[in-house]
């Protein structure tokens, strides 16, 4: 199946409010509100073009988080995304099964915490950026930029 990335065009106004925030933390899919002032969530404004969050917020989808793929990320994710220079939105669908994936195997079966060195040595990030109009300078596109694959054909072997 083909990949279509999306244009700024083509980017549909989200239809969350207020009141659907509200019902997903009722259900117990989003954090409770600790302070009016900073609320955990915040609905987009009703004439927002494309996602554009205040500093310390992230886009988020309410499919995300009906699928257990909730708020906040582990520091490992985190992590992720600074290296990357993306946000979670950014992360592929596939991308984040890989993430998820090596968090289990690093806790359940090597009994550590996710390594950032480790992640480094066995995957590697593909981004794929649109151009901004000033020579040289790319952004990622808008959502499902980035894919994390296995590293492959390593032919280093311990010296002896």
């Amino acid at each position: 199946m083909p990949v279509r990335l999306i244009a700024a065009n083509d980017w549909r106004p989200s239809s969350m409010t207020q009141c659907r925030l509200l019902e997903l933390e009722r259900e117990g899919l989003l954090r409770h509100r600790t302070s009016l002032s900073s609320p955990e969530s915040i609905a987009p404004a009703a004439d927002h073009r494309e996602p554009r969050p205040p500093k310390g917020y992230v886009v988020s989808f309410a499919k995300f988080h009906r699928h257990s793929l909730g708020a906040p990320p582990s520091r490992y994710m985190r992590a992720l995304c600074h290296h990357y220079g993306v946000e979670l939105q950014h992360f592929s669908p596939n991308a984040i099964t890989v993430a998820a994936v090596f968090a289990a195997v690093c806790e359940g079966y090597l009994g550590m915490m996710p390594h950032c060195e480790l992640w480094l040595h066995l995957y590697r990030g593909e981004l794929f950026n649109a151009p901004t109009g000033t020579t040289g300078v790319r952004k990622p596109v808008r959502a499902g930029c980035l894919n994390l694959v296995l590293k492959t054909g390593k032919t280093e072997r311990p010296r002896e």
